[in-house]
């Protein structure tokens, strides 16, 4: 049987940071890492870490599963990307996959980016408008939402008052069966 190297990174019980792991100065075939490190966040060390290690298979297993999160880490060049809560009953699965040359996302992920493309586009709606919708259709709350676009919550209501209007809604669940024809 060949031999597979594997290195997990990971918040809790951590085993590396990103920076110690770059230390290492050993190849791996598989990377497990997830987005929640200290130092350098899993996300933004996939392309410091290809750039190191051009032919190491990352695969992301963090809580995180948000559309958004999911795309940034896959078009940072991670070739998979698995859920904690899913992690014992697929990581087999998950480096036999990789190992073979494919790329791994567990059901839950797939299902929602196929359900992202199932989005339709609101021309009428800014860019600003278009993201704060998506936060909303992946269950963020208003602070989460602020958070994440650096913007106030105060903010996150105004857009929201004008997303209404552009769409003739009055409310969450208006916009949610919007959406979901």
């Amino acid at each position: 049987m060949e031999k597979i190297t594997i290195y997990w990174l990971r918040y809790f019980k951590t085993f590396f940071t990103v920076n110690e792991f770059l230390l290492t100065n050993e190849a791996t075939d598989i990377l497990l890492l997830d987005i929640n490190l200290p130092g350098t966040n899993g996300m933004d060390a996939i392309p410091i870490i290809l750039s190191k290690y051009p032919n190491v298979s990352i695969v992301m297993n963090t809580i995180k599963d948000d559309v958004d999160t999911i795309y940034k880490c896959l078009e940072l060049g991670a070739l998979g990307y698995i859920d904690k809560q899913s992690f014992n009953d697929n990581i087999a699965e998950v480096l036999e996959t990789v190992k073979n040359g494919g790329a791994y996302m567990t059901p839950k992920i797939a299902r929602k980016i196929i359900n992202s493309f199932k989005k339709p586009k609101m021309p009428n709606l800014s860019s600003r408008e278009q993201e704060v919708v998506n936060g909303i259709l992946d269950g963020l709350t208003y602070l989460q939402i602020a958070e994440k676009y650096f913007i106030t919550i105060d903010t996150v209501r105004s857009h929201i008052k004008n997303i209404y209007k552009k769409l003739s809604i009055n409310s969450k669940a208006q916009l949610f069966k919007l959406y979901s024809n």
